[in-house]
C-alpha cells in the first residue's frame, strides 16, 4: 500500500514539474554561490548509450549541461554574437558507442533524494523538498481528510492568477454573513478594500468573510468560484480533492489529502506575492467603511511558526496557513527555506500545538539529513547569463534556465526536448550507474547493469555475450554457461571459481552468479579470454524519451 501511495504521488508531482521552472530560474538572476553535484554523464537514446563530454551539474534536482554539449548531442552549430548564443541546424541525436580514453571513475555519490522518517502525532503529512519527484516524508498521504482553512491557499492562488491587486471590492451582505462560528476578519457589508488587502484579511486572521468577497470578485459568485477551484485542482493533479466553498468551513463533501494539498501549496509558493502575504506576521489595512469613513485594522497571522512572540517561532519558516474545524482538527501548511533548499510541509488532523511541534521536527530532520548529503556537493560561483539563447532564430531564453560558471554557459536539460522532435522529455537517472567498455566500445545493458563484487565487475551474460560476439549456450541442469567464438570456447559453472578457456582450467576471482533473476558473469575474465581491452567507469545517465 505504501509503495502504491508513493507511486501515485510521484506521478502527480511529475505532472507539475515543468511548471516549476520559472521559480528555479529566479535563483540565477544575481551572482551567488550554490552547491551542485558535478558528475560525468552518459546519455541513452533508442537503446544506445553514449558518453557525454560534461560535466553534468545538478542543482535542486534540475540537471544542467554546457551549451556546447547540447550542440554536440544534437548535431548543431554553436556561435556567439555579442552576449547571445545561437544554436543552428537540423537537430538529430548523435549516438556513438565508441569512447576515447578511459571511462570516468567518479567518486560514488550517495542517493541525493532526501528521506526522513521521524514520528509525528498528526494523522497525515507530506513534506516536499525543491522539485524532487518523491516526497521527503509521507504519512497517510492519500487519506481523504477535511482541509478546513488550508484550502484558502487555492482561493489565494486563483485570486493572484486572475485578479488585479488594486481593484476595489465592496464587501457584500453574503460575504459578511458567513457562519457566526467561523473565523472572520471583521468585515461588514459596504466596506471597500483592495483585493490585496482582502488577501491579507483572508490569509492572516483566516477571514472567511474576506474569502467570500474575493470569490465574488473573481467569479461573480461563490458558487462559480468553487467551480474554478475544482477545475484548477484537476489541472494540478489533485485527484482526491473536492471543494464546496471558498474558505474551508466544514462540509462533509469538502475534502482533500496531504498529497493533494502539497501540490497546490507548491504551486502557490512559486508566487512571490503569495509568499509575501503568508509570511507576514501582521498587516495594517486602511480602508473605507460603508459610509465612506476611514477605517483601519491590524490583522495578525494565526500561524505561530511565523510570529516572533510565539514559543514556536521558527526562523527558517517563510510562510504558511493554519486551519481548524471540529471535524478536521488542527491543520497546517508551512513553507521553509534552509541552505538553498525549499520545503513544503503539510500537517492534517493534528492537535493545536502538536502541529507546530510536528512541523519543526520534520524540518529539523530534513535540515540535518540534507547537510549530510550535501557533503558530496561542490560549491560553485554562478553568474546570470547576460545574453539570449536562440535556436534557428527562435529565442529560448525564457523557456529554460541558464547560468554562467567558470567561463561556461550551462542550460537546463529540458532544452533538448524544446529543440529536438526526437526527444519528448529527459530523465536523469536516480543514481550513478556502472559502465563498461570492451575495446573502446561502450557496452549497453538491458535493464540490469553491471555490479561490483569483491572488487570485480560482473555483467549480464546475455547482453554482454552478444556485444562481445560470443554465442551463448545455457545448460540449466548443469548450471553451465558456454560462450563460443571463432577460436575461443569459454565454460563457466554458476557459483564456481573454476572455469575453462579452450579446455584449459582457469581460476576466477569471482564466480558467475544469479542476482535478481539475471545471470551475471565476470567481465575481466571473459575479456582476457578474448584478448580484448576492458575498462569500467561510473556516471549519471540522461535518458532521452
Amino acid at each position: 500500500m505504501f509503495q502504491k501511495s508513493m507511486l501515485t504521488f510521484m506521478i502527480l508531482l511529475l505532472i507539475k514539474l515543468p511548471g516549476l521552472a520559472t521559480a528555479t530560474a529566479a535563483a540565477f538572476q544575481e551572482p551567488k554561490q550554490i552547491q551542485v553535484y558535478e558528475e560525468s554523464y552518459y546519455y541513452h537514446f533508442q537503446g544506445v548509450e553514449s558518453k557525454g563530454n560534461g560535466p553534468l551539474l545538478t542543482y535542486k534536482q534540475q540537471a544542467f549541461l554546457p551549451v556546447e554539449d547540447v550542440a554536440s548531442i544534437l548535431g548543431l552549430t554553436l556561435s556567439q554574437q555579442g552576449a547571445d548564443l545561437h544554436l543552428d541546424g537540423a537537430p538529430t541525436v548523435n549516438s556513438s558507442v565508441t569512447v576515447e580514453g578511459a571511462l570516468p571513475k567518479d567518486a560514488t555519490i550517495a542517493a541525493e533524494q532526501l528521506r526522513i522518517n521521524p514520528k509525528i502525532g498528526a494523522q497525515a503529512s507530506v513534506m516536499l523538498e525543491d522539485d524532487a519527484a518523491l516526497p521527503v516524508f509521507s504519512k497517510n498521504a492519500n487519506q481523504r481528510l477535511y482541509p478546513s482553512s488550508t484550502l484558502k491557499i487555492m482561493t489565494a492562488l486563483l485570486a493572484i492568477e486572475r485578479g488585479q491587486l488594486q481593484e476595489l471590492v465592496t464587501v457584500s451582505p453574503r460575504a459578511a454573513a458567513v457562519p457566526h462560528d467561523s473565523s472572520k476578519a471583521g468585515l461588514v457589508p459596504g466596506d471597500r478594500l483592495t483585493l490585496e488587502q482582502l488577501l491579507y484579511a483572508m490569509m492572516l486572521p483566516s477571514g472567511n468573510d474576506a474569502a467570500v468577497a474575493i470569490a465574488e470578485l473573481i467569479a461573480g459568485s461563490e458558487q462559480q468560484f468553487v467551480q474554478l477551484m475544482n477545475t484548477r485542482a484537476r489541472e494540478l493533479g489533485m485527484t482526491r480533492t473536492n471543494f464546496v466553498n471558498s474558505h474551508g468551513y466544514h462540509h462533509p463533501n469538502q475534502y482533500t489529502t496531504a498529497a493533494d494539498l502539497a501540490l497546490v501549496a507548491k504551486e502557490a509558493a512559486a508566487s512571490p506575492l503569495f509568499m509575501k502575504i503568508v509570511g507576514a506576521p501582521s498587516y495594517y489595512a486602511s480602508y473605507r467603511g460603508p459610509n465612506g469613513a476611514a477605517k483601519a485594522k491590524t490583522w495578525r497571522n494565526s500561524n505561530s511558526l511565523i510570529r516572533t512572540d510565539s514559543p514556536y517561532f521558527t526562523a527558517t519558516v517563510t510562510g504558511g496557513k493554519t486551519g481548524y474545524t471540529s471535524a478536521s482538527r488542527y491543520n497546517l501548511v508551512s513553507f521553509a527555506s534552509s541552505n538553498d533548499h525549499d520545503y513544503v510541509t503539510v500537517i492534517l488532523r493534528g492537535e493545536r500545538n502538536q502541529r507546530y511541534v510536528d512541523t519543526r521536527n520534520l524540518l529539523q530532520s530534513a535540515y540535518t539529513k540534507r547537510a549530510h548529503l550535501n557533503g558530496a556537493k561542490k560549491r560553485i560561483n554562478v553568474t546570470p547569463f547576460p545574453g539570449r539563447l536562440f535556436f534557428n532564430g527562435r529565442e529560448l531564453t525564457n523557456e529554460v534556465q541558464l547560468f554562467n560558471e567558470n567561463g561556461k554557459t550551462f542550460v537546463s536539460t529540458d532544452v533538448l526536448a524544446l529543440i529536438s522532435t526526437h526527444i519528448s522529455r529527459v530523465k536523469r537517472s536516480d543514481s550513478q550507474q556502472m559502465k563498461a567498455a570492451l575495446d573502446q566500445q561502450l557496452l549497453t545493458f538491458d535493464r540490469v547493469g553491471p555490479v561490483i563484487r569483491n572488487g570485480r565487475m560482473l555483467v549480464p551474460v546475455r547482453s554482454f555475450f552478444e556485444e562481445a560476439g560470443l554465442q551463448l549456450k545455457w545448460d540449466a541442469a548443469a548450471k553451465r554457461i558456454e560462450g563460443r567464438a571463432p577460436g575461443t570456447e569459454i565454460v563457466m559453472t554458476l557459483n564456481s571459481k573454476q572455469a575453462y578457456v579452450n579446455g584449459q582450467l582457469v581460476s576466477l576471482d569471482v564466480p558467475a552468479t544469479i542476482e535478481n533473476g539475471r545471470t551475471l558473469v565476470p567481465l575481466r575474465f571473459i575479456s582476457e579470454a578474448l584478448e580484448a581491452k576492458v575498462d569500467w567507469g561510473r556516471g549519471r545517465v540522461l535518458y532521452f524519451y
